[in-house]
């Protein structure tokens, strides 16, 4: 049984981890890569690319397209609630932990591990929850991080016009032209390897410079991460696919985006740096076991 689970993950896991560590040794070896930069190719070309390119074409129906998009908005609202009341009851500072434990990973690592674990529809579900995340992101976390509502920002993301986009193909059940939909998959493709190498050339390039207070809330983030997945999925009453990806969606780490809007806005990028790179690890640390839960909320043996 533990043999064959082993056998299973390998597949699933090997890709991940490899493309971080390629991302890490490359970084480590003193190899020009900026994530800055990186960022904004994954950002603004990368991304929107993915996003158009899938829900132009999803498999899943408009009712479970929006009860996913529904699935993401309730997971971020309850992750204001229970990380405030989290950081408020073991006395940690909301400036710098609330914003990056509500906003996880939902790019760099829930993509390509939804996608290794649940296949294709594992990425569409996933991709609806990240697209609906990205939009919020620079709303609310703009709001958080700067103490003012910034709902500008919002439209100069590029992932609100791909999505618009490809809703009005979905919708209306027609296929974009084959140019349009040849280019985005071709500049989508390389977004989930980008996204994993910039992942390891982050981790290797944040320090880590407190311990104690981020790994208090590695801990608690992780323990409410899988209540308001299991809160989430029988809320709106969802099983299968649906359930493990959301499971996965909550228990990813902090986003490293986290780090570039903590150094913006001066919320004590170093302590955020050290929450992040320990949140990353302990998460990487803990797929092993993260992965077979998601499958068996899933229901696949």
């Amino acid at each position: 049984m533990v043999l064959d689970l082993l056998v299973s993950l390998v597949p699933v896991l090997s890709p991940i981890l490899i493309a971080i560590l390629v991302g890490f040794v490359w970084a480590k070896k003193g190899t020009p890569a900026e994530p800055a930069h990186l960022t904004q190719v994954i950002l603004n070309v990368g991304t929107p690319c993915l996003v158009f390119s899938t829900l132009s074409t999803l498999t899943v129906s408009p009712l479970e397209l929006g009860t996913m998009a529904l699935a993401c908005v309730l997971m971020l609202t309850t992750f204001i609630g229970t990380s405030y009341l989290m950081l408020r009851g073991v006395g940690l500072p909301h400036r710098i932990y609330l914003a990056p434990t509500i906003f996880g990973n939902l790019g760099n690592l829930g993509l390509p591990v939804s996608l290794y674990a649940f296949g294709d529809t594992g990425l569409e579900l996933a991709l609806i929850m990240f697209a609906t995340q990205s939009v919020l992101f620079f709303t609310i976390n703009m709001w958080l991080m700067s103490g003012k509502a910034s709902p500008v920002s919002m439209l100069k993301t590029p992932h609100i016009y791909a999505i618009a986009a490809a809703l009005a193909f979905t919708l209306t059940d027609t296929a974009p032209p084959a140019w349009v939909s040849n280019t985005t998959q071709l500049l989508g493709g390389m977004t989930i390897p980008l996204m994993l190498i910039m992942l390891g050339i982050s981790l290797a390039r944040m320090k880590v410079v407190a311990v104690t207070r981020p790994l208090i809330v590695v801990v608690l983030r992780l323990l409410v991460g899988v209540g308001v997945a299991l809160g989430v999925s029988w809320l709106l009453g969802l099983d299968g696919i649906a359930a493990g990806v959301i499971f996965i969606a909550c228990c990813m780490p902090a986003a490293v985006f986290n780090y570039l809007m903590a150094v913006r806005f001066d919320r004590d990028p170093g302590e955020v740096a050290s929450f992040i790179v320990l949140n990353t690890l302990a998460i990487l640390v803990l797929l092993p076991l993260l992965v077979p839960v998601a499958w068996w909320i899933a229901g696949i043996s």
